[in-house]
């Protein structure tokens, strides 16, 4: 829909009236009308390490998932002009601190998160020869149980490629890699334990 449609289509009042009478262009004029405020909102409310793990775009989305989930119900009314912006601010605001609780959640904190970043590896003395051989078999092994997308992510980034990188080259979002990396690592991470 042009920019342009959106404030002919009415206040925030007519939008959600229309929009719960079942017309779709005003669900599209609701959208349109705040989804990149409410997206920088997001982005401003998380932190860099979740923001690693949480696409604000995916946090606006279920804003207006449980919004006009709610708005068809009636949950909703608006008092004044600028209610509709307050109303799904809010939203946006407790569905960024929902992730920021679960991302910090003891098992999967990002405190404990360990970074692939070729930059923060602490660099020691060369292998020994078993040690390499030992290396080789893991690495080996890890990739055998690896599906062929994996098996060329870990590929691209044993050649230290960044995330974005390898996403360009993969035709793949940076999360869909980093997944498929925090897998390899699980994958990784239990087979040197049984070493």
């Amino acid at each position: 829909m042009d920019s342009a449609e959106i404030p002919r289509l009415g206040t925030s009042f007519d939008l959600l009236e229309r929009f719960r009478l079942g017309e779709d262009a005003a669900a599209d004029a609701i959208f349109e009308r705040y989804f990149e405020r409410l997206v920088a909102l997001a982005r401003a409310g998380l932190s860099a390490r979740i923001a690693q793990r949480v696409d604000p775009e995916d946090v606006v989305l279920s804003v207006y998932r449980s919004f006009f989930c709610d708005a068809r119900m009636g949950r909703f009314s608006l008092a004044r002009s600028g209610d509709l912006w307050r109303l799904l601010a809010a939203i946006t605001r407790h569905k960024v601190l929902h992730q920021a609780r679960y991302h910090r959640a003891e098992r999967r904190s990002v405190g404990a998160e360990i970074p692939l970043d070729a930059n923060d590896v602490v660099r020691c003395d060369e292998p020994t020869v078993e040690e390499a051989v030992a290396l080789g078999d893991v690495m080996e092994d890890v990739f055998s149980r690896l599906d062929p997308f994996a098996r060329r992510v870990l590929e691209l980034r044993l050649q230290d490629l960044t995330l974005e990188v390898i996403a360009e080259r993969l035709k793949r979002s940076e999360r869909t890699i980093r997944r498929t990396l925090d897998r390899i690592r699980d994958l990784l991470t239990r087979r040197l334990a049984d070493e």
